[in-house]
């Protein structure tokens, strides 16, 4: 976006802020749908659990797969959440 570091959106109206959101997302090629992300992140980590089991490996190979897929990235939480879910299940 090429503003300063440290610049801090300050929005007034909400409508403006859902607005600007939708610019940046334009602006960086990505689409907004999470429902699809964590399918994706659901999906390519159940696929690599069987053979990897450090969990910042499967949170690397989902993130890659999301961005490839053109998404927006769901927030670092749910990542690491559904890393330990499925890597347990998995184990189990």
């Amino acid at each position: 976006m090429e503003l300063p570091e440290g610049t801090l959106p300050v929005y007034w109206a909400e409508r403006t802020a859902k607005h600007h959101r939708g610019l940046v997302r334009k602006q960086a090629g990505v689409t907004y749908d999470q429902a699809r992300a964590r399918g994706i992140v659901e999906q390519s980590i159940r696929k690599e659990a069987a053979g990897k089991n450090r969990p910042a490996d499967l949170i690397n190979i989902a993130l890659e797969k999301v961005v490839e897929a053109g998404l927006e990235l769901p927030g670092f939480s749910t990542f690491d959440k559904m890393a330990s879910k499925i890597r347990t299940e998995v184990n189990a």
